[in-house]
């Protein structure tokens, strides 16, 4: 096993363990880090997680700790929410050298430069080679503590670095059994922009509150969480999160245009290429709205978009409505509370 196809997967969520799981039955040699026990517990007794769905068998972790010390290598896949991009930095932070290369899946919105920023703000002498992608690879859910069900791998998913030279050497250390779904992209702000999860997520939940909340009902997400007239809505945020990225000079797909790339569905509207995705036919909506759709994708997301729009007098009134209400709605301030971005950032991501 080359050095190459060693890999630390951080983080034992639905991501982390579709990764860890399949990158381990492609014969790569993967490490596993979770910041608690108890989801990981299962795991550490047996090292085996079982995969089902599009990628089936027992795959076996080299290595599974709540410590980054004991599993800490060169290629670190971080797989947890974006809230938890700080905490992982800081944790990192003694732990990194030159030649590491750190890669969020995904990083949301200005997730990369977040996670440097961070790095540095702890003191960490290190400049560790840092890219995100604009999705993670598999659509999955962690169905129990040790098993994982994949139904679709992503292609065509979208890679940036920091620094553009890095790029090369980044999508060189990913396992080869996955490296061909990337395809590398100039700037970040083609990933972070590009991130269609605030798009899908935030606003179907608000309009479905009722029945997320309701102890009775039980319902599929995609197919029908998103009518017609919430997939038209939708189209008008992504049509604001395409003008941003315009302003800013590059050239980002719609909603409708990832969804023909990455899971080559076909349809007129959003709508119809949401309703032709066969992958999206088994995700269940959520049994609350305490969950990542809201608390990871409109602070992680949502505002930093609406942030990186005032900075180049863009209006973005659809993307603000779903801000507030969903503030209104939580009784947090998602805007205190999440990303930020300043115009000597902006400016030189854009370079």
């Amino acid at each position: 096993m080359s050095k190459r196809e060693q890999i630390l997967v951080l983080g034992g969520g639905h991501q982390g363990l579709a990764m860890a799981a399949h990158l381990s039955l492609a014969g790569v040699k993967v490490k596993l880090w979770n910041r608690t026990f108890d989801n990981i517990h299962d795991i550490l007794n047996t090292q085996i997680i079982e995969c089902s769905g599009i990628v089936k068998g027992k795959a076996w972790i080299e290595q599974v700790s709540c410590k980054i010390e004991d599993v800490i290598c060169d290629t670190v896949m971080v797989t947890v929410p974006a809230f938890a991009h700080k905490d992982v930095a800081r944790m990192l932070a003694g732990h990194v050298s030159d030649n590491t290369k750190i890669i969020l899946n995904p990083g949301r919105t200005f997730g990369a430069l977040e996670f440097m920023r961070e790095l540095k703000a702890v003191g960490c002498k290190a400049e560790p080679k840092i890219a995100e992608t604009q999705t993670i690879v598999y659509t999955c859910r962690r169905d129990d503590r040790n098993k994982v069900n994949i139904y679709a791998l992503k292609d065509e998913v979208e890679i940036a670095s920091l620094k553009d030279e890095d790029l090369v050497d980044i999508i060189e250390s990913i396992p080869k059994c996955i490296r061909g779904r990337f395809v590398a992209r100039k700037s970040v702000i083609n990933t972070s922009i590009g991130n269609v999860g605030m798009v899908l997520h935030c606003a179907p939940v608000l309009m479905n509150v009722g029945w997320i909340e309701s102890r009775a009902a039980e319902f599929k997400y995609y197919y029908d969480g998103i009518s017609k007239s919430i997939a038209q809505f939708l189209e008008k945020i992504d049509m604001e999160r395409i003008s941003v990225a315009a302003a800013l000079g590059y050239d980002i797909d719609s909603v409708k245009e990832w969804l023909y790339v990455t899971y080559h569905v076909d349809g007129v509207s959003l709508y119809d290429c949401i309703r032709n995705n066969t992958s999206y036919r088994s995700i269940d909506a959520p049994k609350t709205i305490n969950h990542r759709y809201l608390e990871e994708d409109i602070p992680y997301g949502l505002v930093p978009l609406e942030n990186a729009a005032k900075l180049i007098g863009i209006e973005v009134p659809n993307v603000t409505l779903i801000i507030d209400l969903a503030s209104a709605l939580r009784e947090k301030d998602y805007r205190a509370l999440g990303r930020h971005i300043n115009k000597e950032e902006l400016e030189e991501i854009c370079k």
